[in-house]
């Protein structure tokens, strides 16, 4: 099947891959030798997944520019939710999978030049990877409840070029609204899509074992504020140590 490349707004440049590749490993690879740079996205030309990395080179602390992850997942929301049928559930598992009506259905992906919160780093890459279909040799859709994928889910209509431009346009106005105002602006729209916001969930912890309990908030230190289900206690989970956790498992 043959598609168009997407066309991406004006300040940002494409970078296809082949669709065996991971467009986050190689925008990593690439922005670490000074190939690529800021406004730089990669992505795979797979026509049954959305495959996609943007690189940026924040002029803020780690600890700060962490705020671009909850971000590309707000952007991708947006996205998701103009473009998939009315009432489509589109919510985010803490700290990095895409939920489709309940069914894990795409990923989100963080690195950084540097692991001291305290620099600047010379680049960042955050990745997202969605499914577009089954592909041969999966399970059939809808004899997997806890997986599914776009056009399972009634976005026959889409495809891997709609999707990266439609979410390259809504990182770019979250970007300048991050830019101006802070993260203040995208926090009620992140929680508000975050499993366990309007009913106890299952989450994950820094170890990788889960907690039950309801989504606050998230503190400026870009830690997630459960309130555990057992005892109203609150547990504070650091992004920062969830995500290597989960991504050096």
């Amino acid at each position: 099947m043959h598609l168009p490349d997407p066309r991406f707004p004006p300040l940002i440049t494409g970078h296809p891959v082949n669709a065996t590749e991971s467009a986050f490993e190689v925008a990593c690879k690439r922005a670490a030798a000074g190939d690529l740079g800021a406004a730089d996205l990669v992505w795979g030309r797979s026509t049954t997944r959305a495959d996609m990395a943007l690189i940026l080179e924040p002029d803020v602390p780690l600890e700060k520019a962490r705020e671009i992850f909850p971000l590309a997942y707000t952007a991708l929301a947006d996205s998701l939710g103009a473009l998939m049928p009315p009432l489509t559930t589109v919510l985010l598992r803490w700290p990095s999978t895409l939920l489709i009506n309940g069914g894990e259905a795409g990923k989100l992906q963080f690195a950084a030049s540097t692991q001291d919160e305290s620099e600047v780093p010379d680049w960042l890459v955050v990745g997202v990877a969605v499914e577009l279909q089954c592909t041969s040799g999966e399970i059939e859709p809808g004899l997997d409840a806890d997986t599914t994928a776009i056009f399972e889910e009634g976005g026959g209509d889409l495809d891997r070029s709609a999707m990266l431009e439609s979410f390259a346009a809504h990182m770019l106005t979250w970007i300048h609204d991050w830019q101006d105002d802070g993260f203040s602006s995208a926090h009620s729209q992140y929680i508000g899509r975050l499993e366990g916001h309007e009913e106890p969930a299952s989450i994950r912890s820094e170890d990788g074992s889960t907690i039950r309990g309801s989504v606050l908030g998230l503190s400026d230190d870009m830690e997630l504020l459960v309130k555990l289900e057992s005892d109203g206690t609150m547990r504070a989970l650091s992004l920062a140590a969830t995500l290597d956790h989960l991504q050096h498992k």
